[in-house]
């Protein structure tokens, strides 16, 4: 009971912080993406398949906050903490770095595939041009938070990391 409290109080704040504070802090247009962060680094640390949930329960509820697209939120949120877990398990170690970069290419993998997925559906460009704007600072962003996220939580491996 405990441990699904603390889950919904943490999606409510990650929530509340993607939809009315980082807005208001950060420059215009450039809004980094903490719920595609947090799929992207489940996937990263617990890559059994608890990110497929997540990205699909945060895909819905993004899908749902845009108004349209519902389904490619869902699909690309759900590829990226898959993507995560896969390149965790074929490539690269758990260590701060890796999850750094982990981050950082797996929000230009799920950007990517939700640009492409807008395009197709709406037959415009317009989600190809954000993705060129917005997605270079989205993944430098979610790849220093990764980062900083992941030497917070894992402070035994940073210590042994050399």
């Amino acid at each position: 009971m405990k441990r699904r409290l603390a889950v919904f109080l943490g999606l409510t704040l990650l929530l509340m912080a993607q939809t009315m504070c980082l807005p208001r802090w950060m420059p215009q247009g450039f809004v980094p993406d903490l719920l595609l962060l947090t799929v992207i680094l489940v996937g990263f640390w617990k890559p059994k398949g608890q990110s497929f949930w997540l990205g699909l329960l945060f895909g819905l509820i993004q899908g749902w906050l845009h108004g349209v697209g519902w389904w490619a939120f869902v699909l690309s949120r759900v590829f990226a903490g898959v993507f995560a877990g896969w390149m965790r398990t074929q490539w690269l170690w758990q260590s701060p770095p890796a999850a750094g970069f982990c981050a950082a290419v797996s929000t230009i993998v799920a950007e990517a595939l939700l640009a492409l997925l807008l395009t197709l559906s709406e037959r415009s460009l317009t989600p190809f041009a954000l993705l060129f704007t917005v997605g270079t600072f989205e993944a430098v962003f979610n790849g220093m938070v990764g980062f900083a996220v992941s030497w917070l939580l894992r402070p035994k491996e940073v210590l042994a990391w050399k």
